[in-house]
């Protein structure tokens, strides 16, 4: 498949104002620039070119204005990290201060990418969410001493942005974590699957569900208290008690725990709060790094939901945490 160039209708001047969705060890960088001034690994045993990260960003956004059609785009919004250094043959032996321009290039490990759908939106307890494309590509998952054969890992996600706060709104039916293939045809085969078997009418219908639900400050103190004792019980004491996973990291649990006295948006000022706005403490929290921020996000959502059963006792799974 020869990867298009896309087309993005709307400029990128609002979104450069707001807080980027992912801050981490992370830059911000142009697709443009992704594509000029930085390499593109491949692998040593063929010297075939990876699929590249522009190229990703490219079928994910062809294949999004195929399925969308008639939908406007903005610009994706990318962040790397990771930045590996590589010398040219002009380079070799050289001390790194007597390096010139042409002895050396780089290349980023890690990418990711937002494109945002911004006339597919909703609006949820006075937030206003757009749709929302993501893609996270990291070159640490992949073999480069290999060969082509071997197939290269992607994840991608669709969901809602939440505008005031550049939280992403990811669940477990919008996302592919283990997206595996050798060719740009086959990535965006997978493309076009999730977003045809993604229902973001019904997504925003169950976000807006957890703003019914009422946390008090007891349960939510109860929760940051047994999400800490979480990370230190033993595997099979998880297993025997039959505990749902919680990959957030305890400066995420940190990060809520300040932001429910502080936040301008979703603080409880010490009261209560919904769990629209619980979720939202969650997934406020942006030093994540770009191959698990994704996951964490989805994680997110279902603790919230969860948290929301068990408290309305609809589903115990999750009752431990607030018992």
């Amino acid at each position: 498949m020869e990867t298009n160039r896309p087309t993005f209708q709307l400029e990128a001047n609002e979104q450069d104002e707001r807080k980027p969705f992912i801050l981490g060890n992370t830059k911000a960088i142009e697709l443009t620039q992704l594509q000029e001034d930085y390499l593109v690994p491949v692998f040593s045993r063929d010297n075939v070119e990876t699929i590249s990260h522009t190229d990703f960003i490219n079928v994910v956004a062809d294949a999004a204005q195929t399925f969308f059609h008639g939908e406007q785009f903005t610009p994706p919004q990318i962040r790397v990290s990771h930045e590996m250094i590589v010398r040219t043959r002009s380079g070799n032996g050289k001390l790194v201060e007597n390096l010139e321009k042409d002895d050396s290039g780089s290349y980023y490990q890690r990418m990711m990418f937002m494109i945002e759908l911004p006339n597919i939106s909703y609006t949820i307890n006075g937030n206003a969410m757009n749709l929302q494309i993501v893609g996270v590509r990291s070159y640490s998952e992949t073999n480069l001493l290999g060969n082509s054969s071997q197939k290269q890992l992607f994840r991608l996600g669709i969901g809602f942005l939440n505008r005031c706060c550049t939280n992403m709104l990811l669940s477990t039916d919008g996302v592919k974590f283990d997206i595996k293939v050798t060719n740009p045809a086959d990535l965006y085969r997978y493309c076009i699957e999730l977003f045809a078997s993604y229902n973001y009418r019904q997504h925003i219908e169950d976000m807006k569900r957890l703003g019914n639900t009422i946390i008090d400050v007891s349960t939510f103190a109860q929760f940051l208290g047994k999400a800490r004792l979480y990370q230190a019980l033993p595997t099979h004491i998880k297993n025997e008690l039959g505990l749902p996973e919680l990959i957030l990291p305890e400066a995420q649990i940190n990060q809520a725990a300040r932001d429910y006295f502080s936040d301008e948006n979703f603080s409880g000022y010490g009261k209560q709060l919904t769990a629209w706005n619980f979720y939202q403490l969650l997934t406020n929290y942006k030093n994540n790094y770009i191959d698990i921020t994704m996951e964490r996000c989805v994680n997110a959502y279902d603790v919230a939901k969860g948290l929301a059963s068990a408290i309305n006792r609809q589903d115990d799974t999750w009752n431990w945490f607030i018992e």
